[in-house]
Parts: C-alpha cells; structure tokens; sequence
C-alpha cells in the first residue's frame, strides 16, 4: 500500500510540473507546487525534506542538490507545506511554524498544538487548514477539521473545528476546500463563512488520498489511480481524465 500511493504521489507531482511548464514558467525552482500530504516542499531553489524529527534543507539551484543544513524539530513530522516564506509542518500532535525568510536556515516561530492524530496542513492567506484522522498510527486521535487563524503566526488561534468521517489529504483554492476523506471519497466544502462551512460536492465511488487544486483544475490520488477533474466556483467537479491502478497488481 505505501508502494502504491508512493507510485501514485510521483505520477501527480510529474502532472503538475508539466501543467506549470504548459502554463509558460520555466523557474521551476521558484516554488513547487505539491499536496498536502507530502513530506517535502520547494521554495526559492531551496527544497526542504521533513523525516520524522527533522527538516533538511538543499539548494537546488543551478541544478545542483547540495545538502546545507538539518534542523531538528521533533519526533512524529508527518507533512511539510511552504507557503510565502514559512514552512507549516504537520505531527501527529501539532502544526509547526517555521520561517524561511532567509531560505538556508528554517527558524522556529510557533507550535500550534492539538490532541494526537494524523496532521497534514495546507494555508491560504491568514488561514492554515489542518486535518486530523485517526488510524493504525493515530488511533489516539480525533477525526476532525480544524480552520486556524495565522494572522499572527507568533500566536495562532481556533476558529472552527468541524467533525470528518476519516480525513487524509487536503487543498484550498480560494472559498473550496476539497477534503480526502479515504474510502469515504472526496468533500467539497464552500468556507465563504468559516464558522459554518457548507459541503456543495461529494464523489463517493472512490478512494481519495490527497489532491492538488489551483486554476480550475484539481489532480487527486488515490488507491484506484491518479484523477483529474475540472471544477467551478460553486464547487461543481467534471471528471477529465483519469490514469486506473489495479490495486492487485502494485
């Protein structure tokens, strides 16, 4: 199973690179575009891979890979998620702040902590969104959405905890949240009002891992293969294309 979603992972980031190449950028060091669910993340030619108690930073600038500097943050990372210029680093009992102002030297801003379970994080403005499931490595958790106010990165604070069936990955494009929710498929939630997020859309005939949305399009693995749907602002999905796994067969 971790083979398959491994294999799948690499077909969406391939998918990816090749819409931004499509799209007329060639600064693909400039910021990688992933999922939420991932344990590394690109920002300013620098790529930043997160183990379990570690960050290690490389410069892959001028196609180089050179390893500079491994910080340690604390046993149970699970995700990493850069946006602007901080990393969000999901664990199985907090979301971390990290700055990247100086690209070489992430440095420890907050640790925003909630009770223990599976944590991938996605941010959008002022907003960072953390998921948090329970499972055979987090049967101590809850499962649950939590939408967190950043403003102050310095001290984040709740504004919403809602209820999920079994929430993995996540993304965020602008009022849609889309939420994986396993074999319970994939929820689209409107979150024009954060304190009563509205679900508009729900595919539940396949097994949903973790998406990337941005520009109209979204990108989703899981267990039965790589999707690609076309959405709306209403949230409305239009299924384009889709690359099949027989799970038998990984």
């Amino acid at each position: 199973m971790r083979f398959t979603k491994l294999f799948l992972f690499c077909l969406l980031i391939i998918a990816v690179a090749c819409d931004a190449d499509s799209s007329g950028s060639n600064d693909l060091n400039n910021q990688g575009t992933g999922g939420s669910m991932t344990r590394f993340a690109i920002h300013n030619g620098f790529m930043y891979i997160a183990d379990q108690s570690s960050i290690t930073v490389f410069d892959i600038r001028n196609d180089a890979f050179e390893k500079i500097k491994v910080v340690d943050v604390e046993i149970g990372l699970e995700t990493i998620f850069a946006y602007g210029e901080y990393l969000y680093l999901g664990a199985n009992s907090a979301m971390y702040i990290y700055s990247i102002t100086d690209p070489q030297t992430p440095t420890f801003i907050f640790r925003y902590s909630h009770i223990y379970a599976c944590d991938p994080v996605v941010v959008q403005g002022n907003r960072a969104y953390v998921t948090m499931r329970t499972g055979s490595a987090c049967n101590r958790g809850a499962n649950a959405l939590e939408i967190i106010d950043i403003t102050d990165r310095n001290n984040p604070s709740l504004i919403a905890n809602y209820p999920m069936e079994s929430p993995h990955g996540l993304g965020v494009d602008n009022n849609l949240l889309f939420i994986c929710e396993g074999e319970k498929g994939l929820k689209v939630f409107d979150i024009s009002h954060e304190e009563s997020i509205q679900l508009v859309t729900h595919i539940d005939d396949l097994h949903a891992y973790d998406v990337i949305p941005g520009n109209g399009i979204l990108l989703l693995t899981g267990d039965d293969g790589v999707f690609q749907y076309r959405y709306d602002d209403a949230g409305n999905l239009l299924l384009l294309s889709k690359i099949p796994v027989n799970r038998s067969e990984i």
